[in-house]
């Protein structure tokens, strides 16, 4: 009988072990100490899941997959802002794995995600992320960011933006910068950002502003051996490219645009005085840009 009670011990401390082992979550919480929130993230490896928060949490980071790795964390208030650090790993065979099966399929549902990051409304947000290998799917829709940055090197990033769901606040700079990876962008004008800055080594980044109506924005991108893809605004918005190019590149303009110089190109009935217009600033070394119209 004994025998039997000891081994139900043993399983059961064995089970809480392995329990203990494969939940890994951390919860922010609010106070009347801080005013915005700077979240720095450092995914090493696997798949990161990010979206709005719908608990009263400020914030919740969490995964309950048995190839996460144990994540280092840090929080604390500097002048007034709640910085939390986060660094992400996760077991490097099955991060390479799931990349290369997400490459081949569509977006994976949220379950499948290594882990899972909740960022909060209540507070404005700067974001500092960065990506080495694997895949991150984020959704910013309806969130109060007022700087992003986003570094990846060899993994795969997808950020989303739903319709009528743009950031709360205005952004001063949407960094982006691509080694050897790729970024794509859903509705980036919802950013609400002035300032978009691109950075493309031998990766490749897909930007979306075709349902873009209203909206003024400069767009920087400086692009080595890798390649550019931008959908355009709709015609109601006067679009202006200035592209610094070379021999050795491939530049493609939708062929309804003006050339107004040797490297400017303008849509359609474009005026420099509308307030509401999009700026493209491309210096490129070897790689392709190509600008596609929203429509037909």
């Amino acid at each position: 009988m004994w025998r039997n009670g000891l081994l139900f011990a043993l399983a059961f401390t064995i089970s809480v072990a392995i329990n203990a082992q494969l939940q890994k979550s951390f919860a922010v919480s609010d106070n009347q100490e801080f005013d915005r929130v700077k979240f720095s993230l450092n995914a090493t490896h696997g798949q990161c899941f990010i979206e709005p928060s719908l608990e009263s949490h400020l914030m919740d980071i969490w995964s309950d997959a048995s190839g996460a790795g144990t994540p280092r964390y840090k929080e604390q208030i500097v002048n007034r802002t709640k910085q939390v650090e986060v660094h992400l790993t996760d077991d490097e065979n099955s991060a390479f794995g799931a990349s290369f099966s997400s490459r081949m399929l569509s977006l994976r549902p949220p379950d499948e995600y290594t882990w899972k990051v909740y960022l909060p409304k209540l507070k404005p947000l700067d974001l500092d992320l960065n990506y080495a290998v694997g895949d991150s799917y984020i959704d910013l829709s309806d969130l109060p960011i007022q700087k992003l940055r986003m570094r990846s090197g060899s993994a795969h990033v997808k950020v989303n933006y739903n319709k009528g769901m743009g950031n709360k606040i205005e952004m001063d700079t949407f960094l982006i910068k691509v080694d050897l990876g790729t970024f794509e962008a859903k509705n980036l004008h919802l950013c609400n950002s002035s300032n978009i800055i691109t950075d493309v080594g031998f990766g490749r980044v897909k930007m979306d502003f075709g349902d873009a109506d209203d909206v003024k924005t400069d767009v920087k991108a400086t692009v080595g051996a890798g390649r550019l893809e931008i959908l355009l605004p709709g015609k109601d918005v006067p679009v202006k490219i200035n592209i610094n190019d070379s021999p050795l590149c491939h530049i493609k303009i939708p062929k309804e645009f003006k050339k107004t110089g040797d490297h400017v190109f303008v849509s359609p009935d474009f005026n420099e005085n509308e307030a509401c217009q999009m700026n493209f600033t491309v210096d490129v070394a070897v790689g392709n840009i190509v600008f596609k119209s929203a429509g037909p």
